[in-house]
């Protein structure tokens, strides 16, 4: 049984199709974990998730160049929540660590960061997103995403649950 614990609701920022999801920034401690960013990006888009990984950094990439009010809800569970993929365009699950309470999303190309509170702890989350059909159909403002997290008790790959068949299409 699994019980939602916490949630937030907030709007993210898209910015040149990619917002950044972190707690802790690599590069405070290492200036040289800047490259994280790119590493994420060359992730995402080599393993066909569009959710990429590096150095406790993930890149989600998204069909829309920008939106600067995408809806985003944070969630907080007991346990791993029931499957609801059918209503998701991309969904992925990946390991993800929280450390302050904080989380973080950052548009990429500087964009100051959107915080919001998560307990910390060791987590397994699955990101999804919809509304792409219709970004890919040049309709505005209809993306929304989600994050869900759950406790973990081992390290466990990315998994792409769902892929959005648009990937690739121009």
């Amino acid at each position: 049984m699994s019980d939602l614990v916490h949630e937030v609701d907030l709007e993210v920022e898209i910015n040149h199709g990619q917002v950044y999801i972190y707690s802790d920034p690599p590069w405070r401690t290492d200036p040289n974990e800047a490259n994280a960013m790119p590493r994420a990006l060359d992730d995402a888009q080599n393993s066909g998730r569009y959710v990429g990984l590096s150095s406790g950094l993930v890149d989600l990439v998204v069909p829309t160049k920008w939106n600067f009010n995408a809806p985003m809800r944070v969630e907080t569970w007991t346990a791993e929540p029931a499957a609801d993929d059918d209503n998701w365009d991309n969904v992925v699950d990946v390991d993800l660590d929280v450390t302050d309470d904080t989380l973080n999303f950052q548009g990429s190309g500087g964009r100051p960061p959107i915080s919001c509170e998560v307990p910390s702890g060791a987590y397994r989350a699955r990101i999804a997103g919809r509304g792409y059909d219709q970004l890919r159909a040049d309709v505005e403002g209809v993306d929304t995403y989600r994050l869900q997290f759950w406790p973990r008790a081992s390290d466990g790959p990315p998994t792409l649950r769902k892929s959005w068949s648009g990937w690739g299409s121009d």
